[in-house]
């Protein structure tokens, strides 16, 4: 033990284990083995010496002397978690295997990695272990014999790289410029640990980032996916994202958000160059969001009920589509007779939303609702403008319900920062607030009374129309139901005498 602490040259440092502790942590230290060892590393040490709250999300990662399966397998047993191994491939990998165990709590997830070091020299191990993570702050140890024994008081941080120093000068500083080669996600983690503990990035990471970022596409989509996504957890992403933008970084791995510089001037409906607005989007949202203004509780209480990838909610997926929600417009650009326009860039944008979900691997949930969300962006706008010229109809906002209702309030708050985002007035901001509600108002009066319950399904139209299965049934089907809403149609003899009309005037 003299000796390490002679290599580590002042980088010993103790503080009362009590800032470290976590009941979860007595479970764990029963299940290690006599003569075996259990350091608890990484964001958790560096959280609890900055003194960050704890928060719903807890990730804890630990390293043992001994078998990371059986603790981890047995801890799981202990507490009622969900046990995974994941094998990393290789022969020099430090870490190959990694257990986790994850335990969900009411609004409570608690994540913890168990990985192995070996070697006769406990310390000397978990110091080399230690200089071969990502960031200094993140190279970090203490003992959860320390933490919990009655002499926490004098609990040890090891602190071979200098991670201390450099949180007190409220830096995040790369272990080595190597260590960040050798798993490139590194980088997006570098933006996430920053946004969410108000460090600074150090300038070589900077440095580093702006002249090799595109090295990012070396990494596995899933673990690109995830650690963006968990940028998009954090409530203040915006502006992880804008420093992002401003390295060039996010468009390493999204291409098409580099084309956002090309436009500069949107036209009259927007003040800002579209890179700006799409930015300054998301920050509204965030803003919307977290002061929960603008728009009525009645939407905040239909946001944050889904789950997508396991651990994250609709808010990400929200956000996301927030930055993706104008992708379209670069492609669609025209100017005719002195007049901007991007027709369709909403339809375009979707479908490059899917290539994007398909590329990092989103999965078809998350792809589909972002896509969704960004097909359907302008859809308020126009109902705003026809309530603005008294032609808002019962089929107009029936017809919202039924193509947006899985995702209308989300669309909801993303209009609304879209057009604060864009410049409006308070008074276009007032009306497009008035046309939500007047489209909740229907929702829950006119569509609740005429549509309990379908007049016809597709078999039955298929039989009164003597049609075969196929897109026409389909068509015939959402005619009659659009009918519905609007009620036009009340009874079933009504619905029967409606499809075989219809079927004499639609054509495919």
């Amino acid at each position: 033990m003299e000796k390490v602490q002679d290599q580590l040259k002042g980088n010993l440092h103790t503080a009362h284990g009590l800032n470290f502790y976590l009941s979860f942590f007595d479970d764990i230290a029963r299940l290690i083995p006599r003569d075996e060892y259990c350091f608890i590393v990484g964001g958790w040490v560096r959280d609890r010496i900055l003194g960050l709250p704890v928060g719903k999300k807890v990730d804890v990662d630990l390293v043992v002397t001994s078998n990371p399966k059986e603790i981890g397998r047995k801890f799981a047993e202990t507490i009622g978690g969900k046990f995974f191994v994941f094998e990393k491939k290789g022969i020099i990998i430090k870490r190959p295997v990694i257990c986790t165990v994850i335990l969900e709590v009411d609004d409570y997830r608690y994540r913890f990695d168990f990985s192995q070091i070996k070697g006769k020299d406990v310390q000397k191990a978990l110091i080399e272990d230690l200089k071969d993570r990502d960031f200094t702050a993140n190279a970090m140890a203490v003992s959860i014999d320390d933490v919990l024994s009655i002499g926490a008081k004098q609990t040890i941080i090891y602190d071979p790289t200098g991670g201390i120093r450099d949180l007190e000068n409220g830096v995040l500083r790369p272990v080595s410029i190597e260590n960040l080669k050798k798993d490139p996600v590194r980088f997006i983690r570098g933006f996430r640990i920053a946004g969410e503990t108000d460090l600074e990035l150090s300038d070589d990471f900077k440095e580093f980032v702006k002249e090799h970022g595109e090295i990012i596409k070396e990494s596995p989509e899933d673990k690109v996916t995830f650690e963006f996504l968990k940028i998009l957890s954090i409530s203040t992403s915006a502006r992880v994202l804008r420093l992002m933008y401003e390295l060039g970084f996010l468009e390493k791995i999204f291409p098409e958000i580099g084309k956002l510089r090309k436009i500069s001037d949107q036209g009259k409906n927007h003040i800002y160059p579209l890179d700006e607005h799409t930015l300054k989007t998301v920050e509204m949202l965030e803003f919307i969001l977290n002061s929960r203004e603008y728009i009525k509780d009645y939407i905040f209480e239909n946001i944050g009920r889904l789950r997508f990838l396991g651990e994250f909610s609709d808010i990400e997926a929200l956000k996301m589509s927030a930055l993706m929600h104008d992708i379209g417009k670069p492609d669609t650009f025209k100017e005719i007779d002195g007049k901007i326009t991007f027709y369709e860039h909403d339809k375009l944008g979707s479908e490059i939303v899917k290539k994007i979900g398909k590329r990092w691997r989103w999965g078809e949930d998350l792809t589909r609702f972002v896509a969704s969300l960004v097909r359907h962006h302008l859809r308020l706008f126009y109902l705003r403008e026809a309530e603005a010229k008294g032609t808002l109809t019962s089929r107009g906002m029936a017809r919202f319900w039924k193509d947006c209702g899985d995702i209308a309030y989300h669309l909801f708050a993303l209009s609304v920062a879209d057009a604060l985002a864009s410049g409006d007035k308070k008074e276009e901001i007032d009306k497009l607030i008035d046309t939500i509600d007047k489209l909740e108002s229907f929702k829950l009066t006119d569509i609740a009374r005429t549509c309990k319950k379908a007049l016809l399904n597709g078999r039955e139209i298929m039989e009164i129309c003597r049609l075969e299965e196929g897109p026409l049934v389909g068509k015939i089907k959402r005619m009659l139901e659009e009918a519905q809403m609007e009620g036009i149609v009340k009874t079933k003899e009504e619905a029967i005498e409606f499809v075989k009309k219809k079927i004499k005037e639609v054509s495919l």
